[in-house]
């Protein structure tokens, strides 16, 4: 039977630097171990040994305010970047992000997430490589289709169309809207405000969603360009029923909101801060999908 560094030294041959599974493994491996045996164990050791990369991966701390540099520096435009930022997102643990009270004092949190929003055309006729679904392009100008999932949701302050009646210029970054990462879902404390004294009592709740999602945006160059909260009109295993929707827990003045801007810097958000819901839109926004160009940069994809 092989030695398990005669796994490792195989595989290191295989696949460097934990790259895919390269084409022609197996005619290699049947040219290297010929008894199907010793095979077996070797796909046996190798799936033992992601398993538990897997998990050391998933044990890795990370602080809030690593997590908060990485959002803060990193290029969005890089996949390796933004592949390292999902698998931390993503993470069974991963540390919570404080926002901070707003107007009415009410006090927020953002618990991380890379995928939460959906466009409104998941599979858009394109000739560019569609990026990951973590990230998104919203169209602040265009009206979308009313959301299939969210039957009996009534949407009577938009004189809304079948389909998207404008088309926006996605070479444009600044045009009516932009392309972004998503971070994960804006929480509220449900309790007296003066019960959270530190994060200890924060840790303890009670928080609560607010169907908003926070997400990053980004420029052309790939760096991060504001905070802000687009409401969830997809939420999982959950309709959007009549008008219960884009309320803001804090809001005394009962209007509804589905896109707002809430820091100018990721590095902004603590506890302590009092902060608006800036830019904010009474209407429902267009979701897109983001598609490289030739220069890799993520843009918008073309509104039909």
């Amino acid at each position: 039977m092989p030695t398990d560094a005669e796994f490792q030294a195989f595989r290191d041959g295989m696949m460097p630097q934990d790259r895919a599974v390269r084409p022609g493994l197996g005619e290699a491996l049947r040219k290297r171990w010929p008894d199907r045996a010793d095979r077996i164990a070797f796909c046996m050791w190798s799936s033992a040994r992601a398993d538990k990369l897997l998990e050391e991966r998933e044990m890795t701390n990370i602080s809030p305010e690593e997590l908060t540099e990485m959002l803060a520096t990193m290029n969005f435009n890089d996949q390796i970047a933004r592949g390292k930022l999902v698998n931390t997102l993503e993470r069974s643990v991963v540390p919570w992000l404080p926002v901070g009270r707003d107007q009415a004092g009410t006090i927020y949190r953002i618990v991380p997430g890379a995928y939460g929003l959906l466009p409104d055309q998941q599979d858009p006729k394109t000739d560019r490589e569609l990026v990951s679904m973590n990230v998104l392009g919203v169209n602040t100008n265009v009206q979308p289709k009313i959301p299939s999932r969210s039957r009996g949701a009534s949407f009577s302050g938009a004189n809304f169309s079948e389909e998207s009646t404008k088309s926006n210029r996605p070479d444009d970054p600044d045009h009516a809207g932009f392309v972004f990462h998503q971070i994960g879902n804006l929480e509220f404390w449900g309790d007296n405000p003066d019960n959270l004294r530190s994060y200890a009592d924060a840790a303890k709740g009670p928080w609560f969603p607010t169907h908003f999602y926070a997400v990053m945006r980004f420029g052309r160059n790939g760096a991060a360009n504001g905070v802000y909260v687009i409401f969830d009109f997809y939420p999982e295993n959950e309709l959007i029923e009549h008008d219960n929707w884009g309320y803001l827990p804090g809001d005394v003045t009962n209007e509804q909101v589905t896109f707002a801007k809430i820091a100018d810097k990721i590095t902004d958000l603590r506890f302590g801060r009092t902060f608006d819901f800036a830019e904010a839109l009474d209407y429902p926004v267009e979701l897109v999908r983001a598609v490289k160009t030739p220069e890799n940069a993520i843009i918008r994809v073309t509104v039909a």
